[in-house]
Parts: structure tokens; sequence; C-alpha cells
């Protein structure tokens, strides 16, 4: 089992958290985004939209990191990852909905604005122009040319923090009532919304949830977990090499 990631790409950590949740061996491909590894033809053959993570096992090849999570469900159910009761599966899948759909997008931009935007205004046009031209994902384009031209404003990026607000202040909510985001036991829900929570300490915006006293609970548990490690093994490994990236 291979998996390409980036030691800081919340999608990728996502992947590398499940592993270690479940004790699965795994080998590593750290593709160094700073220096646009991601775009060479040799990773774009195994994954044509550009991006981490990407999983190979046993010659398959498995793209986006929630389906990722499912399939290792599927392929290493020995540490269930996934409840039982049709109903907390589906809170389940809901909660991983919403990293997708509200909790990526948005930290995102405040990344690039963050981590990304000293680095894109450092390269020269003709620099930027062929990068941008190797970048198969137009979202991404358009945030790497936002980055090195117009930043992000404080009004936008207020807009993104006030939609991951609702978010959490929607886990607060079920985490007074559950230990865990899909009821009683840990699963793939919150695996995949750990990785962000570490994001927005790197962005210092832990004041989205200090007054959110279960969602607070929650985080401590979650890196409490020894498979939590796995993150800092891999920043201590990898990080000297690269750049914070989204």
């Amino acid at each position: 089992m291979e998996l390409y990631f980036n030691w800081n790409a919340v999608c990728a950590l996502k992947v590398v958290l499940c592993l270690a949740e479940k004790g699965v061996d795994w080998t590593p491909r750290h593709i160094v985004l700073g220096k646009f590894e991601q775009l060479e033809p040799g990773y774009l053959a195994i994954n044509p939209a550009g991006v981490v993570p990407a999983l190979v096992h046993d010659g398959h090849v498995i793209l986006e990191s929630s389906v990722i999570l499912e399939y290792l469900e599927d392929a290493f159910p020995d540490f269930a990852l996934r409840p039982a009761a049709a109903a907390d599966r589906a809170r389940m899948r809901w909660w991983m909905r919403q990293v997708d759909d509200i909790v990526h997008p948005s930290v995102r931009p405040i990344s690039f604005a963050r981590f990304v935007a000293p680095r894109a205004k450092a390269l020269s046009e003709a620099e930027r122009a062929a990068m941008l031209s190797r970048t198969p994902k137009k979202e991404i384009a358009d945030l790497w040319d936002r980055a090195a031209g117009a930043p992000f404003s404080d009004e936008e990026i207020g807009r993104y923090l006030t939609s991951i607000r609702k978010v959490l202040i929607s886990m607060e909510e079920q985490l007074r009532g559950s230990r865990w985001l899909a009821g009683d036991m840990l699963s793939l829900g919150d695996i995949a919304m750990a990785p962000y929570f570490r994001r927005f300490e790197q962005l210092g915006v832990t004041s989205l949830w200090s007054e959110l006293p279960a969602v607070s609970s929650w985080w401590q548990q979650m890196r409490a977990r020894p498979a939590y490690a796995a993150l800092d093994r891999l920043r201590l490994q990898y990080a000297p090499a690269d750049h914070p990236a989204a």
C-alpha cells in the first residue's frame, strides 16, 4: 500500500489518521507541494487532478479522501470506523459531507491567503503562467492566481470563518448528546473533521470553538489518541523540505 500525500495537506491527513487508527502499514510517497511535484507527469498519471492524496493498494488507484476513507473501512474492517446502525452511518456521512462541502472550501482560501500568497507573489510572471497552465483543477489555479494578485479582504476571510463557525455550532449541538460525531464510537466523521482543527490552530483561529465546550472536549479527545501522533511524526520528518500548503 502506497499513499501519496503531503505532511500538511488536510485531505491527505484524513487518510493518514485513518490508517493510523486501523494500524495498517503503508509506504509513504511524499509530494512536495512547494516544488509543484503534484504537477509532475509521473504523479499526474496516478492522479490526473494534481492533488493529494492518492492511495495505491494492490495495483488499484483510489482517489478523493472521502472515497479513500470508505475504501479503507471496506478493505480493513477489523477496527471499525463505521457504525453498525443505519442512522448512525447516515450521521457519519452527513459530517463527512459537512467537511467536503463547507469546511474544506472555506479553509482553503484562508490557507492560501496565509501560507501560499507569499510564495505565489515571489514567482515571476512566466513561472506563474507555467504553473497555472499545468494545474488541472481550475479552482486551485484560480486560488493561486488570486493569491499572487489581489489579496483576500478581511470581509472575505470573515465570511469563510462564519461558514466554518456555523458547522462548529452544529458540532456542539451533536456532541452535547454523544461522545463522537456519529454516536458513542469514533467514526470516519471524526477522522474527516480532525485535521481541519489542526489547520485552524495553524491559522490562529482557535476562537472558533473556544466557547464551545463540547467541541473543545472532542478535540482534546482526538489529539490524545495515539493515532494522532502519526501527524506529528510526519511533520517532523517532512516539513523541513516543504512549505505549508492547502
